[in-house]
């Protein structure tokens, strides 16, 4: 029989009482167990940043348009449980942001603007129409958008902003110092709208426009622009006339209301209402301009072979795009701009006869009610 050496048991058995003892504390054999958090980056910033945890640079942003990094798994086991934010290059920590210990994903809001990463933004829209300008958009009087060209801009801004925090966004013709509008921007302001028309130096943001006296009839409210540019006539002055007949799309008969439309555009060229009663299927409104109060040409020739003779009805062309062609649009009110144009006619084609046209929607472009 082989023998066993007892001092050898007693030493094993020594042994293993150490290691239970020391993995019951934790302490040999086995590590901490790790603590993974999900990373998601959300917003926009203009400058190249990094995403530190402790010493350890963990997220980028991307080298085209600075696009916020995809979302990224991090082992927080053993870090302060926060994340640095510093532009790409600099020591300077921007934003800190602390990790939720109790949460698997985390998202990291950034919205950077001039120096500052602010913890939220907000979507702000422009609809607005500029004639003969640019436009430029100020935030605390640092240009954040241009629109370099005339005509209509329709842009949604991110606005970074704090809570309970006011931001102020101004607008100017593009070069010019001169604000045209300024808002103060809230966080409560999310997804406004901007509207606005700008013709020369007249803003339009809101405007008031009378119910209809009758469901079935419609309203044009306007604004006459008298000027023709290069035109054989000439605008005398003073308040205007529009007179209305009734034409037939088919035949071509024309006749006049009873009572008169009569509606009158002041010489000031502020808005004016005129409400149209329905007409039958195939017919449409045309108008003569006159002197107010008078059955005279409110336009004179500058061409010696032709006279200004009113038209009666027989002459223009007042038709409706809304956004598809129409003659008429019942319970519908229209705000737009009217411009003039010049035809010639007469039996000799020697009459030259001026009538209002619709040149500019502005439904889109304003507020009213």
């Amino acid at each position: 029989m082989r023998k066993i050496d007892i001092s050898k048991l007693l030493h094993l058995f020594l042994l293993t009482a150490v290691l239970l003892q020391a993995c019951q504390k934790g302490e040999l054999f086995e590590s901490a167990t790790p603590k993974i958090v999900q990373i998601t980056f959300a917003g926009s910033t203009t400058v190249p940043l990094d995403f530190f945890y402790g010493d350890a640079i963990v997220a980028s942003t991307g080298e085209q348009n600075n696009s916020l990094p995809n979302p990224i798994k991090l082992n927080t086991t053993g870090g302060d449980q926060k994340i640095y934010i510093r532009q790409k290059g600099k020591s300077e920590v921007l934003k800190t942001y602390t990790i939720a210990g109790t949460d698997f994903s985390n998202v990291i809001n950034i919205y950077y603007d001039n120096g500052k990463i602010y913890d939220a933004g907000i979507n702000y829209k422009l609809q607005i129409y500029a004639k003969n300008s640019g436009l430029d958009f100020y935030l605390d009087n640092q240009r954040i958008y241009q629109n370099p060209y005339e005509g209509p801009t329709q842009e949604t801004l991110t606005i970074p902003i704090d809570k309970g925090q006011q931001r102020m966004l101004t607008v100017r013709k593009v070069g010019a110092d001169d604000v045209l509008i300024s808002k103060t921007i809230t966080d409560a302001d999310s997804n406004a709208v901007l509207k606005f028309y700008l013709d020369g130096n007249d803003l339009l943001e809101h405007l008031t426009v009378p119910a209809l006296k009758n469901p079935k009839a419609m309203s044009v409210t306007f604004k006459l622009q008298t000027d023709i540019p290069f035109g054989e006539t000439k605008f005398v002055g003073g308040d205007i006339d529009l007179v209305g007949y009734i034409r037939n799309l088919n035949t071509m008969d024309v006749k006049k209301p009873s009572p008169e439309l009569r509606f009158t555009a002041p010489s000031n060229q502020s808005f004016v209402t005129m409400e149209l009663p329905p007409v039958g299927e195939s017919e449409y409104y045309t108008f003569d301009l006159v002197k107010k109060g008078t059955n005279e040409p409110a336009y004179i020739s500058n061409n010696t072979a032709k006279k200004v003779s009113l038209g009666f009805g027989n002459y223009g062309n007042f038709y409706f795009f809304d956004p598809e062609f129409a003659l008429f649009l019942p319970g519908r009110r229209i705000i737009c701009i009217l411009s003039v144009t010049e035809e010639t006619g007469g039996n000799n084609f020697d009459e030259l006869f001026v009538t209002p046209t619709i040149s500019e929607y502005l439904a889109n472009w304003i507020n009213f009610q």
